[in-house]
């Protein structure tokens, strides 16, 4: 005979006492499995705003980084000194010194070939100036034959006519010979500028070629163009890709460091292809580094990609959009590359009832909860946004109502109950948003 026979069909006495029996045990079985109004984890009713965000992980860049190369001089590169790796600089600080002896050697050349072309200027100039000054003393010796001549012609008017035609032919050949010493004149000046300008061409060629090597030993001292964070690029050494170190010899141009400004950093992240359509340039969001849980920082939303791209890292055939966000204020502690989680506020919900997700339940394909009010009354409930924790009550509920977390008519055993995430400050954050009817 079980337990709903005996319950059916009690005989006299015994079978009153054997019905009685059979509830106390009932009772007990039940009471061993369920739990007590006093004794079930329940929430209240809150009241307040909830944020309507997407959040993913992203990393931590400079909005404004410089890349320094090595410089395009013709010499052997070899690193001497590196500024220290993860330090700040200023502008105009050393970044990297490279090894000047060949430079050296070549500026010592430049300056003797520059001494010796302006000796070479000096001479010739010497040469030159004594050369005229001939020339000169010639062109006034054969002016003044000249004048004599032409001063004696005109003295011989009472002489006979031979006497006057021999002066005539002394006289002419006199202004030949001036006319003579003239061009000679003209035509070694001509050659002498001509001379002086090869020489002074020489001289400068030696100027510029010594301005050259002084600027190419400058060059081999590299200065910081911006403030920022030295960050080493990665080289080939022979064997494998390691960062600049004392010792390397780049080529020439080759990328060495990167100066990221640190007054302004950024966010690289990306949103789902299902999400995409809610983020827009100018969202609040906030930022928590992974390196530093407990500092929450603020930024905006500066950029949204127009077009998607494959998800490298996801199996699923689904594009996601690059977004950038600029933080709103820097900080020593954020460094390049670090990684943080990025929540990007999509909409906000002003004074507003929400619920744990774990108060929800369906009976009969309606939303309900469980009321706790002397024990737990079944209330069905309209609901609103929700996300991983939390939902919003558009009826059904009053603030301060409380909710039973679990299924008052199914076991529970405490000792396996880890409890719920409080949101902060009051305002749970809703991961996707989403509509519950």
């Amino acid at each position: 005979m079980n337990i709903a026979t005996m319950l059916k069909k009690p005989s006299g006495r015994f079978g009153l006492i054997a019905s009685i029996a059979v509830v106390i045990i009932l009772y007990f079985i039940i009471s061993g499995n369920r739990g007590s109004s006093s004794s079930l984890p329940d929430y209240p009713v809150k009241r307040g705003d909830f944020i309507v965000s997407i959040t993913e992980t992203g990393e931590l860049g400079a909005k404004n980084s410089v890349v320094v190369r090595s410089p395009s001089v013709r010499t052997n590169l070899q690193v001497l000194w590196l500024a220290e790796k993860g330090s700040h600089v200023e502008e105009g600080d050393t970044l990297v010194v490279f090894d000047g002896t060949e430079v050296q050697q070549r500026i010592e050349e430049s300056r003797n070939k520059l001494e010796a072309a302006e000796a070479n200027r000096q001479k010739t100039l010497s040469t030159q100036a004594s050369a005229m000054a001939d020339l000169e003393a010639r062109l006034k010796s054969v002016r003044d034959n000249y004048r004599l001549a032409q001063l004696r012609l005109e003295r011989m008017q009472f002489e006979s006519e031979i006497d006057k035609e021999e002066q005539t032919i002394a006289s002419r050949q006199s202004l030949r010979d001036v006319e003579q010493a003239e061009e000679h004149i003209k035509q070694q000046i001509i050659i002498n500028r001509a001379d002086l300008r090869t020489i002074e061409l020489n001289v400068k060629q030696a100027e510029i070629s010594l301005e050259e090597e002084l600027n190419n030993l400058g060059e081999l001292t590299i200065l910081a163009p911006q403030p920022g964070l030295v960050v080493y690029m990665k080289l080939w050494n022979g064997s494998n890709m390691a960062e600049l170190r004392v010792g390397d010899t780049p080529w020439r141009r080759q990328a060495l460091v990167e100066l990221p400004d640190l007054s302004e950093m950024v966010i690289e992240t990306s949103v789902n292809e299902v999400d995409v359509s809610q983020v827009e340039v100018g969202q609040r969001t906030t930022i928590v580094p992974d390196a530093f849980p407990d500092h929450v920082y603020t930024g905006i939303v500066i950029d949204v990609a127009g077009l998607g791209r494959e998800d490298e890292e996801s199996e699923a055939e689904v594009k996601i959009f690059d977004v950038k966000i600029q933080l709103d204020e820097a900080d020593e502690i954020l460094k390049p590359g670090m990684t943080v989680s990025a929540t990007i506020i999509v909409n906000e919900i002003a004074d507003t009832l929400f619920i744990p997700l774990d108060a929800v339940f369906t009976f009969e394909g309606n939303p309900i909860v469980y009321r706790s009010n002397a024990g737990f009354r079944r209330t069905q409930v309209e609901l609103g946004m929700r996300n991983d924790n939390f939902v919003v009550v558009l009826s059904g509920l009053d603030e301060d109502d409380r909710v039973s977390l679990v299924d008052p008519n199914t076991s529970f055993d405490s000792s396996t109950w880890s409890g719920i995430e409080e949101p902060k400050n009051g305002a749970p954050t809703i991961m996707n948003g989403g509509n519950d009817s």
